[in-house]
């Protein structure tokens, strides 16, 4: 039975002020009938995507009998459409109010808009936390990560094969856009300790979160020392050898520090399965390429069940302060938490047997602090 057509135009509130006749840009899906009309300024973020798919006419305009693309005339104070001699239904949208609607009640998206999330690694683990947070309505990102996005990234992360070749901020800040085009973003191809101090000037202790995304300590020690400088949230997300494990960090002023609980393997860090060194921030090439060889990551469904754990308490501690907020985690689970995704030892080796459980999230670990620490000026 052929599917019936919808004969649809999704129009932006947006372009009703200006009622100027002229190109239309957008999508139309054949197998529809549905044409789905975008403000220049979403036009211009992917140009390959949004193309000319028909021409608003002034309202006395003559329309050529010829045209093959969807015709708008003003009628009444709005839009009129047709395509191909048929009717049209216009359905009215808002970038500004309906982006967000289905939050309504449970995140307080007008608040969220003017967050701040610091995303220090934009891998697998980095760029589904940016786009979780976009879709719950955070406003402005500043990306962070030398890395080019390559065929091997594909399977774990969030960008496509037609973003092999970028960087894997440009591609990330193109699919944050994607969902919300007026997103602010600054994005910085580079590694963390070769950004000038302007990089932080818009780090705030009221209204940002550091989330240190890479896969080792010495990143994560290393973001965590400059939340401390601008007294803002911090927090870490790290995946463990094949990920059949990870663990979630989170700091706020007057509590211990990574580097207290983590940062040179000791204590707590004897329990984390990660790799002191780093790959991404602070190797030469033929470093990283020998660190490549020898690191082995994990499936996407592994990698994200550890990576939304800590989404939860970033949304927990961005909205800490909001009197109609509920928390998820926060006040549950302690600063470190480990989380497993298989306790089998032919997945994880000997550390799998810590675990009690697939599917374990630890609630009973303790951070302390240690003398001296300059990240927390702890003495």
């Amino acid at each position: 039975m052929p599917t019936m057509k919808k004969a649809i135009v999704f129009y932006p509130e947006e372009l009703l002020q200006a009622m100027e006749p002229g190109p239309l840009y957008g999508r139309y899906f054949e197998e529809s009938g549905i044409f789905n009309v975008v403000t220049s300024a979403v036009a211009a973020s992917d140009p390959a995507v949004y193309t000319q798919i028909g021409t608003l006419f002034p309202a006395q305009g003559d329309v050529p009998q010829d045209y093959a693309k969807l015709v708008g005339l003003w009628r009444n104070g709005g839009p009129y459409f047709q395509h191909r001699g048929e009717p049209y239904e216009t359905r009215y949208y808002s970038l500004h109010n309906d982006l967000f609607s289905r939050n309504t009640g449970i995140l307080e998206s007008r608040i969220l808009l003017e967050k701040h999330a610091v995303i220090l690694g934009c891998g697998s683990v980095g760029s589904l936390v940016a786009l979780a947070l976009a879709r719950s309505g955070v406003g402005r990102f500043t990306l962070i990560d030398n890395d080019i996005f390559e065929y091997h990234n594909i399977a774990r992360h969030q960008c496509s094969i037609r973003d092999v070749g970028a960087y894997k901020v440009h591609a990330l800040a193109g699919r944050i856009r994607e969902i919300n085009p007026g997103a602010q973003i600054a994005v910085y191809a580079d590694i963390i300790e070769s950004l000038p101090k302007e990089a932080f000037d818009q780090v705030s202790a009221d209204d940002t979160i550091l989330i240190g995304c890479a896969d080792n300590h010495l990143a994560d020690v290393y973001a965590n020392s400059i939340a401390a400088l601008y007294k803002a949230p911090f927090l870490a997300i790290g995946c463990w050898h094949r990920a059949f494990a990870g663990a979630v960090f989170y700091w706020l002023p007057g509590m211990p520090c990574y580097y207290c609980a983590l940062g040179d393997g000791g204590g707590l860090g004897a329990l984390d399965a990660r790799s002191d060194v780093s790959r991404r921030f602070y190797m030469d090439e033929e470093e990283a390429g020998v660190a490549a060889l020898q690191f082995e990551p994990g499936l996407s469904v592994d990698i994200d069940f550890v990576t939304m754990v800590g989404i939860k308490l970033t949304l927990d501690l961005l909205c800490r302060d909001m009197d109609s907020y509920t928390p998820r985690l926060l006040g549950h689970l302690r600063q470190y938490t480990l989380i497993c995704n298989t306790n089998r030892k032919e997945l994880g080796g000997d550390m799998a047997e810590i675990f009690s459980y697939p599917l374990q999230v630890t609630t009973s670990l303790k951070t302390s602090f240690r003398s001296p620490c300059p990240p927390c000026k702890y003495e």
